[in-house]
């Protein structure tokens, strides 16, 4: 499984952190060039559990007490206590995820996220120079909440609404401009042509639906933009982390 496999990558690389603690006179201290990447992974981490388990989750909640406690000392940093208590959460995760895989739910398997967990771990780390990317990392976290709990005509209001957040990251004051101003990329511009019509279509339509005497509602087929919304999504990234 995936998710157990990136996992168990994120617990060998936080091994590596605490191997490359430093002893010196004042204690002991993080390398200098590990405290971004154990925020990183951190994020990494809960992003996947929350796919596995569920917003709310009982390891989630356990590696968020153990990342934010790790810094709670008088360098600022994170400690060997908290990597090695992160470290923890990690592994309970992964022995979690074994079980489930020894012992399939009856209901049947846990739907993908929607924003990819890899995907919204580097939305959250992406650097602060140009855009923050903090109201568009909740977003996705929102969205991600909404498809895991089959709430399809919140799917659709969402993605419309990343898909207008996110036009001044490319120059441009609209999601049509970004659209039609990509030619150098031709696959990039199918994907956000996508969005600006399929999507901008079935959002609208959505949104502004009003009651009638007998009502349908929308699929998770019908709301699925999942691999162009990746597309605009690793773009955004790209150019916010851009010189």
């Amino acid at each position: 499984m995936a998710a157990e496999a990136d996992l168990e990558e994120i617990a060998k690389q936080l091994e590596a952190i605490l191997e490359r603690f430093t002893h010196d006179r004042s204690g002991i201290h993080i390398a200098s060039d590990d405290e971004r990447l154990f925020k990183r992974l951190t994020h990494e981490a809960k992003d996947i559990m929350d796919q596995m388990f569920g917003p709310l989750n009982s390891f989630s909640h356990a590696l968020a007490m153990a990342a934010n406690g790790s810094v709670q000392n008088y360098l600022g940093s994170p400690s060997y206590a908290g990597v090695s208590d992160t470290l923890a959460s990690v592994e309970a995760a992964v022995n979690s995820i074994r079980r489930r895989t020894a012992t399939p739910k009856k209901d049947g398997a846990i739907l993908p996220a929607y924003v990819d967990g890899t995907r919204l771990a580097q939305i959250r780390s992406a650097s602060r120079s140009h855009f923050d990317s903090t109201r568009l990392a909740q977003l996705c976290h929102e969205l991600n909440v909404a498809h895991a709990n089959d709430c399809f005509l919140t799917v659709a209001m969402l993605v419309r609404t990343i898909a207008n957040h996110v036009p001044p990251a490319f120059g441009c004051k609209n999601f049509a401009e970004v659209a039609n101003n990509l030619a150098a990329d031709k696959s990039l511009k199918k994907s956000l042509v996508n969005l600006e019509s399929s999507l901008k279509n079935i959002a609208d339509y959505n949104l502004h639906q009003q009651i009638r005497q007998i009502e349908s509602l929308p699929t998770a087929t019908q709301v699925d933009f999942k691999q162009d919304l990746d597309r605009l999504l690793e773009e955004v990234v790209r150019r916010l982390n851009a010189p």
